[in-house]
């Protein structure tokens, strides 16, 4: 597999303006290429300097990028992919929808066009279906526990070590939430970043040893449903419903990091991207971090996986839709976005080029985390079916549904929707 010359790029990208100018008379400018992208709804500054440190890179093309927000983006790029036409020519793909995507026809190939030896092993494995690259690998994603150190000393509660090999299990993170929480405060012992979402929330029924679905992607029935996710689920729910550590109906993501940063969380299992936020956001909190814990009779068991972009097959563009896959695929660029939002960056090198900025807590962690506890969300077809109902299921159960039967119930509903992928 070979990467794209720019060079060769040039040519095919400026043909076209060129060849407009013979015949008539004084040489006019070449009207630039408009590229419609679709992008996640993060705050301008993680978006805007990308796109124009490409821009200023490729003044022949411009880009009108809509930045959809987190809660609206799935339905956004499932709406305009099923009209099946050239718009967008490029948007931002949650890894796990690969499949889904590929299986429907919406995903150009683009194993002509990145070199695989750059990437981590796990960002190949999320950007490839039926053998093929089918999404450029953008960042991966790990967890921590954020925890606030004032509200934990006026606790008087020992905060959780940053030492994976003395990571806290959930019993003991319970322990300290009731603790922590003060009703009269409005103030909680722990919460979810995304507490309704499987990419957070699998990872319990997984530290039981839970299987969250069939290894061929299509049966959800005796997986989503089994006793470690009744278990891990139950558990969840009483931080809601009888321990009453953590707030109720938070569905939006930026809510509890917002919480947390305004000393009403003590502690929150966030992404590491979350730092930005709060040191930007919060410049007086102080917070520590520690490792997502685990079920005492369990294993550790962590979340990965982020946005990918891709091409769409149908885009009148097709050279500078390769200009801007070439272009966001550089070292140059990376390193930008790292510093902009911080990802577990997906190419190898850069963990090289920025060795000073890994040397914490956090980045300690994540690596450890990477290469010992990481579990992707399932590979299947049908993910966005998949994650929409178990949502449901445990929104639920967020405000006491019957575990059992929510996830049951779930679990039929996916295996009737995956008989359309097989």
């Amino acid at each position: 597999m070979t990467k794209i010359a720019r060079r060769g790029l040039g040519r095919l990208g400026l043909a076209a303006g060129a060849a407009a100018t013979l015949g008539g008379g004084a040489a006019r400018a070449q009207t630039p290429t408009t590229l419609k992208v679709i992008w996640m709804g993060w705050p301008d500054n993680q978006v805007n300097p990308l796109m124009e440190w490409f821009e200023k890179r490729n003044p022949s093309i411009k880009l009108a990028v809509e930045k959809i927000p987190f809660n609206q983006i799935f339905q956004t790029i499932e709406v305009r992919l099923q009209a099946r036409n050239a718009d967008p020519d490029i948007f931002i793909c949650d890894s796990p929808l690969t499949a889904s995507y590929g299986a429907r026809g919406h995903l150009m190939d683009l194993t002509p066009h990145l070199d695989a030896s750059r990437f981590a092993k796990s960002a190949l494995a999320a950007s490839t279906y039926d053998g093929k690259l089918a999404s450029a690998p953008f960042g991966s994603s790990m967890q921590v526990m954020f925890y606030n150190k004032a509200l934990f000393k006026e606790a008087g509660v020992a905060p959780p070590p940053a030492d994976v090999a003395q990571r806290w299990t959930w019993e003991k993170t319970v322990e300290a939430a009731r603790k922590l929480t003060d009703a009269a405060k409005g103030q909680w012992g722990y919460a979810f970043e995304q507490s309704e979402r499987p990419y957070q929330l699998l990872p319990l029924g997984q530290s039981l040893g839970g299987v969250a679905l069939s290894p061929d992607g299509f049966k959800a029935t005796g997986f989503i449903d089994s006793p470690a996710f009744v278990e891990a689920y139950t558990w969840m729910q009483r931080l809601y419903t009888d321990w009453k550590v953590s707030p109720q109906g938070q569905f939006d993501p930026n809510i509890p990091v917002e919480m947390f940063g305004n000393g009403k969380i003590a502690m929150l299992v966030a992404g590491t991207f979350s730092v930005a936020t709060l040191q930007q956001r919060f410049p007086n909190l102080d917070f520590g971090v520690a490792p997502i814990p685990y079920f005492e009779k369990g294993k550790p068991v962590t979340p990965t996986g982020a946005w990918h972009f891709a091409i769409n097959p149908r885009t009148r563009n097709q050279a500078q839709t390769l200009t801007f896959l070439n272009d966001f695929m550089t070292e140059e660029l990376h390193s930008l976005w790292f510093k902009l939002r911080p990802y577990p960056p997906v190419l190898k090198s850069i963990w090289d080029s920025e060795k000073a900025t890994f040397d914490t807590d956090m980045w300690r962690i994540v690596r450890h985390e990477l290469d010992n506890t990481a579990l992707p969300r399932p590979a299947t077809p049908g993910f966005r079916e998949y994650e929409d109902l178990v949502r449901v299921a445990l929104r639920d159960i967020q405000t006491g549904a019957d575990v059992k039967t929510a996830l049951s119930g779930a679990a039929q509903r996916i295996d009737r929707e995956m008989q359309k992928y097989r």
